[in-house]
């Protein structure tokens, strides 16, 4: 039996997905700064239920928002990242949030 040969994805050389990222741009879709998408966002995790006692950092650039820092729970991980999508004048969303791990014992 002969093994066929597959030859290696290649990466491309360029960033195809993020070239309007590099573009000059003052507001998002919605003709909202980056600033006031920020606002927006912190607001929502500030009064969300599962998010209001987490430190999440916010930051945005372009409409991206980046979601950073240590969160309760896998529960929180979620919510801030719904919270953030659902934001007017957001584009994408980068979930960074660490979830702390719980020990788990076996009986």
């Amino acid at each position: 039996m002969m093994i066929p040969i597959i030859p290696p994805w290649t990466y491309p050389d360029a960033r195809y997905y993020y070239e309007w990222l590099d573009e000059p741009q003052s507001e998002g879709e919605a003709g909202l700064s980056d600033g006031d998408i920020k606002s927006a966002v912190v607001d929502r995790l500030k009064t969300n239920t599962y998010t209001k006692h987490d430190d999440i950092k916010v930051d945005v650039k372009q409409g991206v928002v980046v979601l950073g820092g240590q969160v309760s729970s896998w529960l929180v991980k979620r919510a801030a990242g719904d919270d953030a999508w659902d934001t007017p004048g957001v584009v994408d969303v980068s979930n960074q949030l660490r979830p702390l791990q719980r020990n788990v014992t076996t009986d």
